[in-house]
């Protein structure tokens, strides 16, 4: 679902989450030492899934808020579902990918109602949840803070969606975010990119 999405130029890589679990980096060990074994084992398939992407077999650590420190001159994004994992990488630009379970989502009691703002509540849960998380991934890089899902409202046309506006974020990086979607019968995918830059943003080697 997701390949079909990216922007032209984006190395992908996507993994099933079974069998040995991918080796990790000494850094990237320390990152998930005190980690449950699922979430070490969905750590170590998205990184596997972005040295392929990378194609280089080097360490991605652990950054500021939890995001993923690139080798120079490249930015990405990594996503896992329960048995997925998959990342995306850029060389210019920014990008963040999601996927979310669609019966995951059904679970969770009042999800529209937290993810969404008024103008977002005809549509799916879980579509609303993915495609913020795709917005926060990609734009985190350009002033490195966190965003509420109720701080972010999106515009829906077609299998695409734009950022109408990010509250503490500056307009000219939202303003060029882009985005698109895929829903199966179990599961949404979604891309969002940063591909042009404002006068504030940092250069696309940021990590």
């Amino acid at each position: 679902m997701l390949r079909d999405l990216l922007p032209p130029g984006a190395a992908f890589a996507e993994l099933a989450i079974d069998g040995p679990e991918p080796p990790l980096f000494p850094d990237e060990e320390a990152a998930v030492a005190r980690a449950v074994a699922k979430r070490r084992r969905e750590f170590a398939f998205g990184r596997a899934c972005a040295r392929r992407a990378l194609g280089m077999s080097v360490a991605i650590p652990v950054g500021q808020g939890g995001a993923p420190i690139w080798p120079d001159g490249f930015t990405g994004s990594i996503t896992h579902t329960d048995d997925y994992a998959a990342a995306a990488v850029v060389r210019t630009g920014l990008i963040g990918i999601d996927v979310e379970s669609l019966a995951h989502a059904a679970k969770v009691p009042e999800l529209l109602a937290t993810v969404a703002r008024p103008s977002e509540r005809a549509l799916p849960a879980a579509l609303v949840f993915s495609a913020k998380e795709s917005v926060y991934k990609c734009l985190y890089p350009t002033q490195r803070r966190f965003l509420e899902f109720q701080q972010v409202e999106l515009a829906f046309d077609g299998d695409a969606f734009t950022v109408l506006h990010a509250d503490g974020y500056d307009a000219p990086d939202v303003s060029v975010v882009r985005g698109r979607f895929s829903i199966s019968a179990t599961h949404v995918a979604t891309v969002a990119v940063l591909s042009a830059w404002s006068s504030r943003g940092p250069s696309p080697s940021s990590p």
